[in-house]
Parts: C-alpha cells; structure tokens; sequence
C-alpha cells in the first residue's frame, strides 16, 4: 500500500473504465463500490437530471483520480467531459 493509503494495482487503474455497483444515491452524489479498497464516488456534478441511479445497479465510469481527504475514488460517467475540461473550455486557465 502506497501513502496515498492505496494499492499499486489500484493506482494503476486511475484514468481508465472501471465497472461498479450502486451503494447509496443521494442530492450530492452516487456512492459506487468499485470491489477495491475504498468506495467510489460520482459527484453531483456528473449526474444529469435524466439519470437514473439506484442501489444495486451496475454502473461503468472513468476513475478520475483519488481523494486523499475524503478517501474515495472520484469517478465520471462515460458520457461526461472532466470538470477541469469544461472549464478550460470556457476560458479558465487552470495551470
């Protein structure tokens, strides 16, 4: 286990497609177990109005980075761009 409180394999995984299942929904997001040492997350921020999340759904996403502070995986829906992303797109300079 690494510093960060993770394992190598888990590190590894960061920037690509993971498959998990609902564990909880709530107004500030989805918590997904990834089957790895910590849960996942899907911030609000990702979740459209459309969506439908519910405990016991299988659910893939990008495994964006790790939260040292919250201790969980950040993840993003498929079909979603990056936060940081959007907002380079909208001018924000982010370096």
């Amino acid at each position: 286990m690494g510093d960060d409180g993770i394992e190598q394999r888990e590190r590894e995984m960061i920037g690509g497609l993971v498959r998990g299942r609902v564990e909880a929904v709530f107004r500030w997001g989805v918590i997904v177990d990834l089957g790895m040492s910590r849960p996942g997350l899907i911030d609000a921020l990702y979740v459209e109005n459309d969506d439908r999340y519910e405990a016991g759904d299988v659910v893939e996403a990008h495994l964006e980075c790790f939260d040292e502070m919250k201790q969980e995986f950040i993840l993003r829906p498929p079909s979603q761009t990056s936060i940081g992303d959007r907002l380079q797109a909208k001018g924000f300079d982010l370096d």
